[in-house]
């Protein structure tokens, strides 16, 4: 785990070496579409600053680029849709999650001895279960973290997790999502519609401003009409304070999604006690666990109908986290370095 404040730095560094090996970084520069010739070789990627002219293209724009889905879905690049997963962000204490993990004895022990505190680390978990053919699991987990915003279009509350280098924050969360296929999707429209759907839903729940709709565990297990205002565990999300308000998370999904949650979590706490504290927090909607698409790719990595396209990474359907996508962005450009590697 790097952490997300050291993170900032890393990734300033890499751009500084994009930049000290001749490299060009454009920001606020937004791609409008590709010019291509009857061959299907993309000669140009045309932006809001002018086209730049090209030999291979990578397109790894991540899975939140809905306006690029648009452009492929008329251009003709052929998007598949996937299974994907929706949700909450749960947050507990995170004294009582290493409590539950290590032991009040093993807690005990490592406050009297470094070494041992130092090898404990941060509680950490992952849980999953299924029920008819359907998962729900935990995901992203983050040790003394924090809940934030990941709203990548207007009018749309989005939530995900984050972690600092020392992981002591005063809450611990992780994502609670369950998987949805592609058909049960197409009543909204399609994958992307559906998760849509959902952030716009979320929006209006938090009353506007981009606040995020939150729940007490208790009052979302009991289904009652009931709002319980959080008093132990306190959100995270931007803050907390007044960018959260209390309100019904089981109108936020379709009914087989909101049943699954409650089972997942009721299922976890009997792994790990007081995952179904009813003083924890839910807050949503987490919907950007995974692309709704998949740029389609032959074995040479590049698009179906081009010969200089190269899909790559989370946003093109071939990742489902930070490593992955990493790995898979290391062969796309070993194919394009063994084209022009050379002879």
């Amino acid at each position: 785990h790097v952490g997300t404040d050291k993170l900032i730095s890393v990734v300033e560094g890499i751009k500084d070496e994009i930049i000290r090996l001749g490299g060009e970084v454009r920001f606020r520069c937004v791609v409008k579409a590709l010019r291509t010739d009857v061959f299907g070789n993309v000669k140009a990627v045309v932006t809001g600053d002018g086209e730049i002219e090209c030999g291979a293209v990578i397109v790894a724009t991540g899975h939140s680029a809905r306006d690029f889905y648009g452009y492929c879905k008329k251009s003709g690049i052929v998007l598949e849709e996937k299974a994907l997963s929706v949700g909450l962000r749960i947050e507990h204490l995170r004294s009582d999650v290493e409590e539950a993990l290590f032991g009040k004895e093993m807690i005990k022990i490592s406050e009297r001895d470094e070494n041992i505190k130092k090898m404990l680390g941060h509680a950490e978990y992952a849980y999953s279960c299924r029920e008819n053919g359907r998962a729900v699991y935990t995901f992203c987990m983050c040790p003394g973290g924090e809940v934030v915003g990941g709203a990548s279009e207007e009018y749309g509350v989005v939530v995900n997790g984050m972690s600092n280098s020392q992981r002591n924050g005063r809450n611990s969360n992780s994502a609670v999502c369950v998987s949805v296929t592609p058909e049960e999707c197409r009543a909204f429209g399609g994958t992307m519609e559906f998760c849509r759907s959902i952030e716009k839903k979320a929006y209006e729940l938090g009353g506007g401003g981009y606040r995020a709709p939150i729940e007490t565990v208790g009052d979302f297990l009991s289904g009652g009409k009931a709002l319980t205002s959080p008093s132990t565990v306190m959100p995270t999300y931007m803050g907390g304070g007044g960018n959260v308000r209390v309100a019904k998370l089981d109108t936020l999904f379709p009914q087989f999604v909101t049943d699954m949650l409650k089972n997942g979590i009721r299922r976890f706490g009997r792994s790990m006690k007081g995952f179904d504290n009813p003083c924890a927090v839910l807050t949503g909607a987490e919907t950007r666990t995974s692309a709704p698409y998949r740029m389609t790719r032959g074995e040479n990595g590049v698009a179906i109908g081009y010969r200089n396209l190269y899909p790559c990474g989370e946003g093109a359907g071939y990742a489902g986290g930070i490593t992955s996508a990493a790995v898979d962005g290391i062969a796309q450009a070993m194919r394009i370095m063994s084209l022009y590697a050379p002879v």
